[in-house]
């Protein structure tokens, strides 16, 4: 007997308890036709609508649509229909590639209705044949006999056109119907649409109106996951920049719903490996002994500090933690970013300087001017401080006596890098807490921390 997938494997962002709120709160509201999934690009939203998707249809009729990878299309009525179709027939999105846009049937009633809706557009192609192949030349009332008369005939005929969307509408619950009557499956059916924000500005917003216009249904829903900001600023960007796109989105979108990106550590937690690295002392839980012997010495964490209570987070996951929010990076670059920290540490060999060899790569990746300017001895002071006030977010570590941030600890590591006898005889003065390792572990070979520099421009060539 083969074993229960769990579609939610590898959620270490936890999304299946917004997957069970959200399904609750639409099947509570009908008036909630298109819930829109916010959240910024690589921030998973992708990962969540096909685990959602699936829980889902298991009591549900349930459509996956890539609108990027069908953005080319004339018309995207013609692809989302054809992903219907298709979906609701064997339940593979086979309109992904050129071969199934060929396989698609060509006799599907759903697929005839939305002839001339479809051909209002002038649309020519999509699925590898002609229009006229695709309806009939001949195929009685419900369409004229060319392209050209049948567009004619809708400007003539307003009344007819009205008949013609309600006719689609009942084709495309019928066609919903029969795959929730085959399957013993509930209504209504959800029509999950994904990566809308990558689409070219005029497809998405085409999209949008089609979705509104031909499938207001009882029984069917739509989950739309996009960045909201960028798709709006894609609506300007046809529209004209003094549009007021974020009022015209509400017109589409009857709820919106915010991913949550804030707590990444389960995730650092499950994708970092083991890294043999100088300690550097920080206090991951924030927590202090009740007998802590200098209860006055004591800083306790702020608003800012990364500290958690997850049983087994390391060091070296706090500071990817820190590091992800201080430059302000998604999800989808993190793994990347850890993979690159992973394979420069294999390259440097031994007990590394895990936060100057992370930090390096993070800051790298980032693009900004002020990393070049590092490795100049009269500019890096200057380029940390640019960073930290203009871009990033202000983040500090726990070290019990006190918080250290993000820029005093890679100030400290430059500090050393570029440091004459004398200034290095005046910086073995201060050497509490977290300064000590780092200064006892490199203060006789300081040349190692810009090879960092080499082995990481390589690293990030992987991807």
């Amino acid at each position: 007997m083969a074993s229960k997938v769990d579609v939610w494997d590898g959620d270490f962002m936890n999304r299946k308890p917004s997957s069970v709120f959200l399904t609750k709160y639409i099947l509570a509201n009908e008036h909630v036709k298109v819930l829109n999934v916010n959240s910024p690009w690589g921030s998973g939203k992708t990962f969540f609508l096909e685990r959602w998707r699936a829980e889902l249809s298991k009591e549900h009729v349930c459509v996956l649509f890539n609108a990027w990878e069908t953005d080319y299309s004339a018309e995207p009525l013609l692809a989302l229909v054809t992903c219907v179709e298709q979906q609701t027939k064997d339940k593979l999105d086979v309109t992904a590639t050129e071969a199934g846009r060929r396989a698609v049937n060509l006799s599907a009633n759903i697929l005839k209705k939305a002839g001339p809706l479809i051909a209002k557009g002038l649309v020519r192609k999509y699925v590898g044949v002609e229009l006229d192949d695709l309806f009939g030349e001949k195929s009685g009332d419900d369409a004229a006999d060319t392209t050209s008369e049948l567009v004619k005939s809708l400007i003539e005929d307003q009344a007819r056109t009205t008949t013609q969307v309600e006719e689609f509408k009942a084709a495309v619950v019928e066609r919903l119907n029969i795959a929730a009557d085959n399957n013993n499956l509930k209504k209504p059916a959800f029509i999950f649409i994904d990566e809308l924000d990558r689409c070219r500005p005029t497809y998405a917003i085409e999209l949008l109106e089609r979705i509104k216009h031909f499938f207001e249904l009882a029984d069917c829903r739509f989950i739309i996951a996009s960045d909201s900001k960028q798709l709006a600023h894609s609506i300007r960007a046809v529209y004209g920049q003094g549009f007021s796109s974020e009022r015209y989105l509400q017109r589409f979108f009857d709820a919106e719903f915010n991913l949550d990106n804030g707590d990444t550590f389960t995730l650092v937690h499950n994708c970092l490996p083991l890294i043999g690295s100088i300690t550097l002392g920080i206090n991951v839980s924030g927590h202090v002994g009740q007998h802590f012997y200098e209860q006055k010495g004591v800083t306790y964490p702020k608003k800012n500090t990364i500290i958690t209570d997850l049983v087994g987070i390391t060091e070296n996951q706090i500071i990817i933690v820190g590091l992800c929010k201080y430059f302000k990076v998604e999800l989808r670059e993190l793994t990347n970013y850890v993979k690159q920290i992973k394979s420069a540490a294999d390259s440097i060999g031994g007990e590394i300087q895990f936060f100057w060899l992370a930090f390096l790569v993070f800051f790298k990746a980032s693009k900004a001017d002020e990393y070049l300017n590092l490795w100049a001895v009269d500019k890096w002071r200057q380029a940390l401080i640019s960073y930290e006030t203009t871009r990033a977010e202000v983040i500090t570590f726990s070290f019990t006596k006190e918080l250290s941030s993000v820029a005093d600890i890679a100030s400290f590591y430059l500090a050393m890098l570029y440091a004459d006898r004398k200034e290095l005889q005046n910086l073995s003065k201060d050497l509490s807490r977290w300064r000590q390792p780092i200064y006892h572990s490199i203060v006789n070979n300081i040349p190692q921390l810009r090879v960092y520099k080499d082995v990481v421009d390589l690293a990030h060539r992987l991807t």
